[in-house]
């Protein structure tokens, strides 16, 4: 365990610009951002002032207390003992908030949570339900303005990520024929992948084929690869806590004018959001980069909108407009890490491309971090 300290300290001085006493973690990649740990159930909360308390089971407490030193550790033996035991420390942080902290007149103190995919939603009622002297809200005023940006040993451990993603790409292509079905061969691609160095995948793998090509969260198809199908694979293996976005498309023969035109259109926009993703650009603009050129192709309707969005310890990081429509509007900054090729250009009825990588923003415009042919003829 390496517990980066720099890290922590901006986020204490966020918390306090929020007002917040501290943050509850409960998410293995807030986790590993502080603590540079992986942890099956992970909890710990972060002051606002003060050491990190670590939160663990009984039968873990040797071990964590081996990595932590003197950092201070609550045990507990089941669940409702951990309840009580968060409730309290919290209940003295709010108690010995300073009073020479900047707060707001008649601002609560704040708890900061990730409120997000892996945060279950019956935690945060409980939380809420045991805490009343606090008001929980999102860690997002906190975590997004730290994770944005990535440091040199993020983007190394996220193209690493990437690469992995190549070989499981190839391992399909291998694959690809008439008569095997997606779930074949998604076995081979996982087993490739974590053979490589992948602790697994953040999504389930996504091997569509045929008419299910259109879908934009996919999953493994389960009936035969026909000759002329179009195939959409979307691979998300994870590297030291790091995200991987690989997503390619094939043609199990020639493909068709339709399938041409939907090809070509694709890896055109690709290469034009590519030049524009430079700080200070906001995914509203990318996508309407998009637009314009599948209006010259006729493909207007189809347009692909959230053509990016962040990515690093989790699959969809802020800018993530897709889910949260407020983010078009977020401005990129230098080293922050993003897809292009996020959602699918797909014709109802008869099917849909995609082709994904993953990009550091840079002055220059986006550079990639693992280079993957865009070879789709099967």
């Amino acid at each position: 365990m390496r517990i980066n300290y720099d890290r922590i300290e901006k986020a204490q001085n966020l918390m306090r610009e929020q007002g917040m006493i501290g943050l509850m973690i409960m998410n293995r990649d807030d986790y590993r951002y502080f603590f540079g740990d992986f942890w099956v159930q992970p909890r710990a909360i972060l002051p606002a002032y003060g050491d990190p308390v670590f939160i663990c089971f009984k039968a873990e407490e040797a071990e964590l207390r081996s990595a932590l030193g003197d950092h201070q550790v609550k045990v507990f033996s089941h669940v409702g003992e951990q309840m009580v035991s968060v409730t309290k420390t919290f209940r003295a942080l709010a108690q010995g908030f300073p009073e020479t902290a900047t707060l707001k007149e008649g601002q609560p103190l704040k708890v900061g949570m990730q409120m997000w995919f892996g945060t279950p939603a019956f935690l945060v009622d409980l939380f809420r339900k045991l805490n009343p002297q606090v008001e929980l809200v999102p860690s997002d005023p906190v975590m997004d303005e730290l994770r944005m940006v990535k440091d040199e040993e993020e983007i190394t451990c996220m193209r690493v990520a990437q690469e992995i993603a190549g070989l499981g790409m190839n391992r399909l292509r291998e694959m690809l024929q008439p008569g095997r079905t997606g779930r074949e061969i998604a076995a081979e691609v996982l087993y490739s992948m974590m053979k490589s160095g992948a602790s697994g995948t953040s999504t389930p793998l996504h091997i569509n084929t045929g008419i299910r090509s259109c879908w934009i969260h996919g999953s493994v198809s389960e009936e035969p690869i026909r000759e002329g199908d179009l195939v959409v694979a979307d691979l998300t293996p994870m590297y030291r806590g790091y995200c991987a976005n690989l997503a390619r498309t094939f043609v199990v023969g020639e493909p068709d004018e339709q399938q041409q035109l939907l090809i070509d259109t694709y890896l055109e926009l690709i290469q034009a959001v590519r030049e524009a993703l430079k700080p200070g650009i906001t995914v509203g603009r990318l996508d309407r980069i998009g637009r314009e050129i599948c209006a010259r192709h006729g493909l207007e309707e189809y347009h692909l909108k959230g053509i990016s969005h962040g990515i690093g310890l989790r699959f969809e990081e802020t800018p993530a407009s897709t889910i949260l429509p407020q983010h078009s509007s977020v401005k990129l900054r230098e080293n922050m890490v993003m897809t292009i090729g996020h959602t699918i250009l797909a014709i109802p009825g008869f099917g849909g491309v995609r082709f994904e990588d993953l990009y550091q923003v840079t002055p220059q415009g986006g550079k990639i971090l693992s280079e993957h042919p865009y070879a789709f003829l099967i």
